[in-house]
């Protein structure tokens, strides 16, 4: 399997941030941290970590009344702080706003962090949750040393909680929003797999901590996925429907969608017709929330027409490859599924690869080997015959870099070069100088070094030492 959960791995911004509050705390500035992200990103994991041998009370909450709230949250402050600390509530709390009092009242002298996982939950329960905080939060002592940390996974709930309009606005003195993990930092979790291993693990899993810790090391990718992802209720099968279930209405649409772009329909019109349903409303919905990204060539007219990806390698893969054939799996054909769609696997990551060569170009620019002033993105012909370029980058208006990459195991030659070559004139506006470069696992042909031509194998996208 993955790492131990004995420690943090890849959140040392968010822990640094949490520290700093806690300081502020212990020097009387009361701190309200909102911290967001979809299901299995670690957000309880991180905030456990956090308040360990801390003055705190932590409380998951759940799908229930807000009486049974209510009466847990009294459990959490006995379970945390001592029976006598929780006998100061005299009973219990009546309601929300009761409970928080209590809460800034134990904090007058001595400093308490106050851990409400899953708000999304008490704001279902509770009419009015986020407006409770907000007059309680506003009529706090200058002094009191609280820290109330508020997390959610319905990501748009929270969002909307801190929006023009919520309630939150304006309140809260840190805002961390806990995204999955990058494909370079996800090594920390699966540090014993060679290259291509590892990068097929995360493309299954994404940069989910728990999905990564689930993956076992010792044995191949396609022993991982038989378990994870091809018997009946496997970590990566059933995962996909918790993680829209907290966002997504059931109706709408908005699974069908999701599965036409993950089968490749990129265009609105195909996706349409694939869903066989208007698709205006509820692909506007997905794109806010962050399950569809709406991409356009870079370089090209504002009124190109967009594609549309799901930019989440888990989701991708679970829409791409599993999402069709759920129902045999179920029926404990999952082996026959992985062979029948191996076609998909193969195609999922090819385009996991294409994100991480625009991300490692995007790094080279970070890191001063292409000019700082370089934008990566990806670019197709708007117009005339079909064109694709994997990554392309530009300065100013000018193209001055394209990038072809392929997921195989030969190194990338002379023909995807003289093909980027034959297509550079389709560029918008396209340098003399132009920067040739090619990914592949193992890089690129000795027959295509030049001073103007770069190849980059996978080590060099995961940034592994040489």
């Amino acid at each position: 399997m993955g790492v131990p959960l004995t420690r943090l791995l890849d959140r040392e911004r968010e822990t640094t941030a949490l520290t700093a509050a806690w300081e502020r705390v212990q020097a009387g500035q009361p701190q309200l941290v909102v911290l967001w992200g979809r299901r299995r990103t670690g957000k309880t994991f991180l905030l456990s970590h956090f308040v360990h041998q801390k003055r705190s009370v932590f409380y998951g909450a759940t799908q229930q009344s807000e009486r049974v709230e209510l009466g847990r949250l009294t459990e959490a402050v006995s379970r945390d702080l001592g029976d006598e600390v929780a006998d100061l509530a005299g009973g219990g709390f009546v309601g929300w706003e009761a409970a928080l009092r209590y809460f800034a009242a134990l904090a007058r002298t001595e400093p308490i962090v106050v851990v409400l996982d899953e708000v999304p939950y008490l704001a279902r329960s509770t009419k009015g949750f986020a407006s409770i905080v907000q007059a309680v939060w506003d009529h706090l002592a200058s002094n009191t040393k609280l820290m109330l940390v508020l997390t959610g996974s319905a990501v748009g709930v929270i969002e909307d909680m801190l929006g023009a309009h919520g309630a939150l606005r304006g309140r809260s003195t840190l805002q961390l929003r806990l995204d999955p993990v990058d494909l370079v930092s996800a090594q920390a979790f699966l540090p014993q797999l060679d290259p291509t291993s590892y990068f097929e693990a995360y493309a299954a899993c994404g940069g989910y901590p728990m999905h990564l810790l689930s993956w076992d090391q010792s044995v191949d990718t396609r022993t991982n996925l038989e378990r994870l992802a091809a018997t009946a209720g496997g970590l990566l099968l059933e995962d996909a429907a918790g993680i829209l279930y907290e966002e997504l209405p059931e109706t709408g649409g908005y699974q069908r969608i999701l599965a036409a772009v993950g089968r490749g329909h990129t265009r609105a019109s195909n996706i349409a017709s694939e869903a066989d349903q208007r698709i205006e409303a509820p692909l506007e919905v997905l794109v806010r929330a962050g399950f569809v990204r709406r991409s356009n060539p870079l370089g090209a007219p504002r009124r190109s027409r967009p594609l549309y990806e799901i930019p989440d390698p888990y989701l991708a893969f679970w829409f791409g490859v599993l999402y069709s054939d759920a129902a045999y799996v179920a029926g404990g054909q999952g082996r026959a599924v992985l062979r029948r769609r191996q076609p998909q696997w193969e195609r999922h990551l090819g385009w996991v690869f294409e994100e991480a060569a625009r991300e490692h170009a995007a790094h080279l620019v970070d890191n001063g080997e292409l000019p700082a002033d370089t934008v990566i993105g990806r670019w197709w012909a708007t117009s005339g015959p079909e064109c694709e370029i994997d990554v392309l980058g530009m300065r100013g208006s000018q193209t001055v870099m394209l990038g072809e990459a392929k997921w195989r195991q030969a190194p990338v030659g002379y023909r995807e070069l003289t093909t980027l070559v034959a297509r550079a004139s389709r560029t918008p506006s396209p340098a003399e100088d132009m920067v040739y470069a090619l990914w592949s696992k193992n890089g690129g042909e000795a027959s295509v070094q030049a001073p103007n031509v770069r190849s980059f194998d996978l080590r060099d996208v995961l940034r592994l030492k040489r």
